[in-house]
């Protein structure tokens, strides 16, 4: 893959002095990609054995991996309980079958799949990054830039924060680049397409916007290879429909009421300020170097079409169909983050376009690699000064910044202890609780039977009816409730619509501290007349 813009340098300078630098550069770089490997590790270990949520999403998963389970997932959506289903089962059921096959702890078991889909995504990310290079490439330069581009999306906040959580997003990012791979492994062997088609599926119904990779691997493919492409779309339709009519068949249509239907959130453009951009800045160095990765990436395109044309090129060659799957894979999530602009969106909308962003940096710095190594392939001038800036200074005191800046995973065993006494009281309480971290009722042994969130959600959109709740509320038919923030804090006013929070305050007037949650409880029993629905 050639790039003009990597290697525009005409008075070459010492190659003794370059090649040490290049060399030192590199071992710099490697070293704090292992020290961000290493903390991640300790995070995944302290997670293991954290009882109580790591992200506000974890705790109403849990319970909806419980209730698939059991076969009671998709309810309809009544006053209370009031539960919804964001996502399609496969996560659940996965998270469910590991903590059925093995004894494990439920919460973990969904981390554990959480955990085993990132490692597994960053393989096929060092993967990917191989397959887009040119088979005459040195091996050294091959497995140096694979592993970079692993680490690299292993290094990415986002990445780091949602590796150990009870989410969706891991497992169907992984789905997603498993059917890459087969897809890019179907014009030699044809019956990968197969592969590819149920990779993409699972992926679709671990998280129902996962479309960007089968929509890279067709597209693609459909120019390339008509019928190789048409049969791998005709097999993953059939798979989803049958799906999707079992799935309807058995919740007596629930599912896609639940999924689609419910699934709603008001439209908010502050979001993609307050977290696209936060995080675009964080990770500028790798972004600029994945970006000029694309660049690279294209114009490697456009000089391989010669006379025979960009198709006839593709076709011919594996790194270059890898190339165009790729970058199309790379502009469809970039466009898919535009999804941010709606609420409860986080940063967790960036993890599939990170990935291709961290493949492609490892192929724009493939050249200071090959200078190292002392391998160019003939092709290849010697890197520009912009290029190794870029890959040895910029990149190094972004990760240095990056790291200084992360959570200390070290505080969660003195946090378990600090918050058991609230698990403690939940249990001991003789009414329902409504807890923001419901990972506390199910370890007191309570259902999870309403989440603030999404009701605010649906009541703001009138799906929901949050005058009938907020009349229990004012009943009191609830023992107390667990908030993160107080009722003039804006996390708060997210959670709660004002009806509601209005509720709380008055009928919960007395108010308690425990960390970073504040406990409201009632100074009057329940009415009991108007809390009978209510267990």
């Amino acid at each position: 893959m050639t790039a003009p813009l990597l290697h525009a340098r005409s008075a070459p300078r010492p190659v003794h002095l370059d090649r040490l630098l290049a060399i030192g550069g590199l071992t710099i770089l490697l070293l704090l990609l292992a020290w961000h490997l290493l903390d991640l590790a300790g995070y995944v270990r302290e997670a293991l054995s954290y009882r109580y949520q790591l992200d506000y999403g974890e705790g109403i998963v849990w319970q909806q991996m419980r209730d698939i389970m059991a076969g009671r997932g998709y309810a309809p959506l009544q006053t209370y309980p009031a539960i919804v289903y964001h996502y399609p089962p496969v996560y659940h059921v996965a998270s469910g079958l590991l903590a059925w096959a093995t004894g494990m702890d439920e919460l973990f078991a969904g981390r554990t799949v959480s955990i085993l889909s990132t490692v597994a995504t960053a393989w096929m990310v060092g993967a990917l990054a191989d397959r887009m290079m040119p088979a005459t490439e040195d091996r050294r330069v091959r497995i140096i830039c694979a592993l970079l581009a692993g680490l690299f999306f292993l290094s990415c906040f986002p990445v780091r924060m949602w590796a150990p959580l009870m989410r969706v997003d891991m497992i169907a990012g992984a789905f997603g680049l498993a059917g890459i791979l087969l897809g890019l492994r179907a014009p030699s062997r044809p019956a990968a397409i197969y592969g590819a088609g149920l990779m993409f599926v699972l992926a679709m119904y671990a998280k129902q916007i996962s479309f960007a990779a089968p929509a890279a691997v067709f597209a693609v493919l459909l120019w390339t290879h008509p019928r190789l492409a048409i049969r791998g779309v005709v097999f993953s339709a059939i798979i989803s429909l049958l799906a999707l009519g079992l799935l309807e068949w058995q919740t007596q249509g629930g599912f896609l009421r639940h999924v689609v239907s419910y699934n709603v959130n008001r439209f908010d453009p502050r979001l993609l300020l307050d977290i696209f951009v936060p995080q675009l800045l964080m990770h500028g160095a790798l972004v600029i170097l994945g970006c000029l990765g694309c660049v690279a990436g294209w114009r490697a395109l456009r000089a391989a079409a010669g006379a025979s044309g960009l198709r006839r090129a593709i076709a011919g060659q594996p790194n270059l169909m890898a190339l165009a799957m790729m970058l199309l894979f790379f502009a469809i999530k970039a466009i898919m983050m535009l999804g941010m602009m709606k609420s409860g969106s986080g940063y967790n909308y960036m993890i599939e376009w990170l990935s291709a962003v961290a493949i492609f940096a490892a192929l724009a710095i493939r050249p200071c690699v090959e200078h190292a190594l002392a391998k160019p392939t003939g092709t290849m001038a010697q890197p520009s000064i912009v290029l190794t800036l870029l890959a040895f200074a910029a990149l190094p005191v972004q990760l240095f910044a990056m790291y200084m800046g992360l959570p200390d995973h070290r505080v969660l065993p003195a946090l378990a202890s600090e918050r058991a006494p609230i698990e403690r009281m939940i249990a001991a309480s003789s009414r329902p609780v409504i807890a923001d971290d419901m990972t506390f009722l199910l370890r007191a042994g309570r259902p999870v039977q309403w989440e603030s969130a999404i009701t605010a959600e649906l009541g703001a959109k009138k799906v929901y009816d949050q005058p009938a709740f907020a009349a229990l509320v004012r009943a009191r038919c609830f023992g107390f409730f667990v908030n993160e923030g107080r009722p003039d804090e804006t996390l708060f006013k997210q959670r709660y619509n004002p009806q509601v929070a209005a509720a709380i305050v008055q009928a919960y007037p007395r108010e308690q501290r425990i960390g970073k949650y504040y406990l409201h409880w009632p100074v009057r029993p329940a009415d009991g007349a108007a809390c009978r629905s209510v267990h």
